[in-house]
This record gives structure tokens, sequence and C-alpha cells, in this order.
């Protein structure tokens, strides 16, 4: 009996060994990720950025484009 759990044990400690080993390597993974979430987080805030300042370069349009039909509907009244 004892002869039949030898192997049994030698896989389990087989298979602890390689998940404490390849611990270094989910570190490296969780690194990894955390660099490639902060490039991503990097280029959707430089394109909010854009895309704050085309609505503010359309609003400042827009309100001159107000101001001078204002002054074309005084002119026509």
């Amino acid at each position: 009996m004892y002869a039949q759990s030898v192997p049994f044990v030698l896989i389990f400690l087989t298979i602890l060994a390689g998940i404490f080993l390849n611990n270094k390597g989910l570190a490296d993974l969780k690194r990894e990720s955390k660099e490639d979430l902060r490039t991503e987080i990097s280029r959707i805030d430089a394109r909010l950025t854009a895309i704050q300042s085309d609505l503010n370069q359309f609003y400042a349009t827009m309100g001159r484009l107000e101001g001078r039909i204002e002054a074309l509907e005084k002119r026509a009244a």
C-alpha cells in the first residue's frame, strides 16, 4: 500500500514545486499587465484631451457664428 502512494506523493510535490517556481512568472505577467493598462489609460487620456479641445473650438466657432447671425437679424429688422 505504501508503494502505491509514493508516485502520488511525488506527483503532488512536483506540481507544488512547479507552482512555487512559476510564481515569478505570474509576478512578471502581473507587472506587464499593469504596464499595458497604464499605456492604454494614457492613450485614452490623450484622446479625451483632444476631444475636449475640439469641443472648445466648436463652441467658440458656434458663438462667433451666433453673433454674426444676430447682427444680420438686426440689420434685416
